[in-house]
């Protein structure tokens, strides 16, 4: 993929949630923003100007108060009447104008979140390489069958849908990768794990997985360019794969290095087992 390619940002439109989409997207923005500066001790300026836009789009959409946490609750709260109203797989763009401050409030909060985390991957990670071991996907839960390829779009993997749509399916969590040295770390302590078992789409071997956070990108074979948006908070679903049902032993806050993550699909294209993956910070 051209180093052009690379730098294409991060295209976020009202074609691409559902009020259910819009609602999670601005409900999880506070969190995914401590993962992001999750290492910064003094934010670079390039963040500082992002968090800031961050509080006047949802200031305008309605929020209230002097942090994130505030500023969301009110929005949130009016998306979710809209969804109660219309439904919640209602798209947006089809009950709401393009320069209504709801719409406007969603699509920040996703292109700014990923401005901001790239920004702080310059500051703070390194360029690795890795290689995709195992492609997977279901028609919802886990665990998620291995694939010889797949195509992957704005949307995921083909074919790959989640039972789950009020905590899952969200654009920012169109791909779950692993670590297959993770998973076989976590075979090792006794946990029933297996490929697939943790929901994740992608397993990826040969890069530390430490050193992966929000605002990476991965170019993974020849196509496809992906953006690490968030980590994966663990849920029930994978209780199955950890002894006592311990599921907050991969949980982002609780064990740092350990989670899953979620990524946007810049560009999508055909992916592969043996596809190379060169990862870089901006």
């Amino acid at each position: 993929m051209a180093a052009a390619g690379r730098r294409e940002p991060l295209r976020v439109h009202a074609g691409m949630y559902d009020l259910g989409d819009a609602s999670a997207t601005v409900r999880t923005t506070p969190r995914r923003w401590r993962w992001l500066t999750d290492g910064m001790d003094r934010l670079p300026g390039a963040v500082a100007v992002a968090l800031e836009a961050l509080g006047d789009v949802l200031e305008a959409a309605g929020g209230r108060g002097g942090d994130l946490d505030s500023l969301v609750a009110p929005v949130v709260t009016s998306l979710r009447q809209l969804a109660d109203e219309h439904g919640p797989r209602t798209a947006v763009a089809d009950l709401l104008d393009p320069a209504d401050p709801l719409v406007i409030a969603t699509e920040e909060c996703d292109r700014l979140l990923s401005l901001a985390a790239r920004a702080v991957c310059v500051e703070l990670a390194s360029a690795t390489t890795a290689e995709v071991v195992r492609v997977a996907a279901s028609t919802g839960g886990v665990p998620k069958s291995a694939l010889s390829r797949v195509r992957l779009g704005p949307g995921g993997l083909e074919g790959d849908t989640q039972a789950d749509r009020e905590h899952h399916g969200r654009p920012f969590q169109a791909v779950c990768l692993f670590s297959e040295e993770r998973l076989a770390a976590l075979a090792g302590e006794g946990h029933p794990v297996s490929p697939g078992s943790l929901g994740e789409n992608l397993l990826l071997s040969g890069a530390e997985w430490s050193l992966f956070r929000p605002g990476m990108r991965l170019a993974v074979g020849s196509e496809v360019l992906l953006e690490l948006s968030a980590y994966v908070p663990p849920c029930r679903t994978v209780a199955g794969s950890f002894l006592r049902g311990r599921f907050d032993r991969i949980d982002p806050d609780k064990h740092p290095g350990w989670a899953r993550c979620y990524a946007w699909v810049v560009h999508g294209g055909e992916v592969r087992p043996g596809d190379r993956v060169e990862v870089f910070a901006a």
